[in-house]
């Protein structure tokens, strides 16, 4: 995909010719996003036999300049007896890594992979998700937003005069593209990812890798490996999901991974940097999405969405520091890819399945209740503490059902009196990310179609929640 003249380009590129089926199932989805405002650029192309998939794929993104490449999973499994969809990944990873070297300009991967619960029964889902908290306010008050794609880790910076460096490819050969970002008590920037590795025996190895920004726009730390739960069945091992994680107040790092049968799996690290081995959880089947977040008594806790019903389980630590299953959050039926951390401590956000309303769980809470907001389309992320005009607000971003920012806010501790969305025109390639800047000034960014950065701040002389123009960072030429 790449935005050009307010439009967005689309090019498609296959393996094979596919059957009729396959090939009526592109002309719908073509039909479709040329609805949502699209233009395909000409028929979808076949890679001829005898030429490199990869090679391939890296013209076609010399040629478009995309902001995003969709494909499919490296890891389908049984729906990949083949190995096409497995071979295609590949081809566009290795053409974005390409891309990278030559060009420093930033092209985002979305795998995705067969949903058979979606309404159609043929929808697809991410593999991989991008995390919702990117934007983050280092020890020094500077910002710094950090977003995944294949083999490395995109970093832009704060300057000391509020402009922005970057992007910059902070290189991790073999990290598939989803991320979660975590910030400790002591202000330093955790990230949390997959990592494939082709042995020199012919198997795979995926591993949980885990890397430290310690000082704002410094060298990263070495990508330390996690392992993986399935370590002896490295076959196995391809299919967890991609891993949370959440600090205890004390400085103690969990890290979550949903494992080959559906259930979780976790370790730890203590602040003296001793890993625990891994630990088997148990309890409910769960989908590919979870949320690591502090509990109100200042441990960690995780939220995952069931895999057969759209109810959502929660584990915590007892007394005796042993995991527990909680499944009072059942009544929390989340839509798909909508579950995320409200900014509350202890509290869940997401859209209701049910009705399609943006809800919020409290902990203890017996069910949700409706934040009676616009059509939000995706996870809602956000912050507390922020004076607007005497009142101390939790302030909000997410998108709309056209792909572009919402901004809102509520008084705090009170999202059921209501919620004060204001829309804007912001197309959002990611999903936006909210922090407050040095000078304690709301900041909003997100990725345009070209994948610019894109950030926008509070406006200072103004009441509410109003923000200054849209300014981009390192426009590309």
């Amino acid at each position: 995909m790449a935005e050009a003249g307010g439009a967005v380009r689309i090019a498609a590129l296959c393996l094979t010719g596919g059957d009729a089926e396959g090939r009526s199932a592109f002309a719908r989805a073509a039909a479709a996003a040329a609805h949502r405002g699209g233009r395909a650029d000409g028929e979808a192309r076949v890679v001829p036999p005898g030429v490199d998939a990869a090679a391939a794929a890296l013209a076609e993104i010399r040629t478009l300049g995309p902001g995003r490449v969709l494909t499919t999973g490296a890891d389908q499994g049984p729906g990949d007896p083949d190995g096409t969809h497995e071979a295609a990944a590949l081809a566009v990873f290795r053409a974005v890594e390409t891309y990278h070297r030559e060009t420093g300009r930033p092209v985002f991967v979305d795998c995705r992979t067969p949903d058979p619960r979606s309404p159609s029964g043929s929808g697809t889902r991410p593999r991989y998700r991008l995390p919702s908290n990117w934007l983050v306010r280092g020890n020094d008050g500077r910002l710094s937003a950090y977003l995944p794609t294949a083999g490395a880790v995109l970093r832009w910076t704060e300057g000391a005069g509020g402009g922005w460096s970057g992007p910059e490819l902070l290189d991790a050969p073999g990290l598939l593209p989803g991320l979660t970002v975590a910030q400790g008590p002591d202000g330093y920037v955790r990230l949390v990812g997959l990592r494939r590795t082709e042995r020199g025996d012919g198997t795979v190895a995926t591993e949980i890798v885990c890397a430290t920004q310690y000082q704002t726009g410094r060298p990263l730390s070495p990508w330390h490996e996690l392992g993986n739960p399935h370590r002896a069945e490295p076959e196995r091992g391809r299919f967890v999901g991609l891993p949370v994680a959440a600090f205890d107040d004390d400085g103690t790092l969990h890290v979550f991974v949903r494992n080959d049968e559906h259930t979780v799996n976790t370790r730890h690290q203590r602040d003296d940097g001793v890993w625990s081995p891994w630990r088997h959880l148990r309890g409910a089947k769960t989908a590919d999405e979870m949320v690591a977040m502090r509990a109100p008594d200042g441990t960690a806790e995780l939220f995952a969405r069931l895999r057969d019903t759209s109810g959502v389980t929660r584990w915590s630590r007892t007394a005796k520091n042993a995991w527990a299953e909680d499944p009072s959050p059942n009544n929390v039926h989340a839509h798909p890819g909508t579950l995320a951390a409200a900014p509350e401590v202890g509290a869940l956000r997401c859209t209701y399945a049910g009705t399609g309303d943006l809800c919020q769980w409290q902990w203890g809470a017996y069910g949700p209740t409706a934040m009676h907001g616009p059509d939000v389309a995706a996870r809602v992320t956000g912050m507390t503490g922020i004076d607007l005009d005497g009142w101390l607000c939790t302030v909000l971003a997410s998108t709309d059902r056209r792909g572009c920012c919402l901004v809102g806010f509520h008084v705090e501790g009170r999202h059921d009196a209501g919620v004060w969305w204001t829309a804007t025109d912001q197309w959002c390639l990611v999903p936006p990310a909210i922090a407050s800047d040095r000078h304690g000034r709301v900041t909003v960014a997100t990725l345009d179609a070209s994948a610019r950065l894109t950030s926008a701040r509070r406006a200072g002389d103004e009441r509410g929640l109003v923000l200054e123009p849209w300014s981009q960072a390192g426009l590309r030429s």
